[in-house]
């Protein structure tokens, strides 16, 4: 239908406008078995019988592929941006962030200050050229890179810790907070009910 709406007004397709094919069963086994953890349901149900990328809320849905042997989520059909998730602790949230920052440092040695909490410099002092790389995986930690929501922001799907299976809105900015992704009556997504909202929304819209 949404493509259907495209042609109507004179626009090209959209960049996925279908999906990539499903994953089996022992891939999906494979997956969890990597990143050593079971992925949410609804998620998983998700790989199993849609796609493993396509059309999705904002723009579109990262792509779960094995590249050079390991399963990541790959953003705007490029393998060298790849998504590995790390499950070895829970998802830190926005409030909880410095006082993790903090802690990740001073176990490196090296002893946080106030400004270096917001652009990262801090980072880059205690782990030299792989400062910014090293942030940038702490913070999404815990959280599978979900959705390319178009320039620059991101949207994530945590998989670890006491809010498994809830989605996070990511703007793009320096250190941006993950804001709860939550539909008009105030309640935290999971994927199956952003993914089923958005959805509504393509259908209402090109009746």
């Amino acid at each position: 239908m949404e493509e259907a709406d495209r042609r109507a007004r004179g626009l090209a397709p959209s960049r996925h406008p279908t999906f990539e094919p499903v994953l089996t069963p022992d891939e999906i086994a494979e997956v969890e078995a990597q990143c050593g953890v079971e992925l949410p349901a609804d998620y998983r149900s998700f790989l199993a019988e849609v796609g493993v990328n396509g059309p999705g809320p904002w723009f579109e849905l990262t792509s779960l592929r094995r590249v050079d042997g390991r399963w990541g989520w790959v953003w705007d059909d490029d393998e060298t941006l790849r998504w590995l998730l790390d499950s070895s602790g829970p998802f830190v949230e926005t409030e909880d962030w410095p006082t993790r920052q903090a802690e990740i440092l001073r176990a490196a040695g090296y002893e946080p200050t106030p400004q270096g909490a917001d652009d990262g410099s801090d980072f880059r002092r205690a782990f030299g050229r792989a400062g910014d790389e090293r942030r940038y995986r702490e913070r999404g930690r815990g959280a599978i890179h979900i959705s390319n929501d178009g320039c620059g922001a991101t949207g994530w799907l945590i998989v670890v810790g006491p809010h498994r299976g809830e989605l996070r809105d990511r703007e793009q900015a320096i250190n941006p907070p993950f804001e709860p992704c939550v539909d008009a009556a105030g309640n935290r997504h999971t994927f199956g009910t952003w993914y089923l909202e958005w959805l509504e929304r393509c259908e209402s819209a090109t009746q």
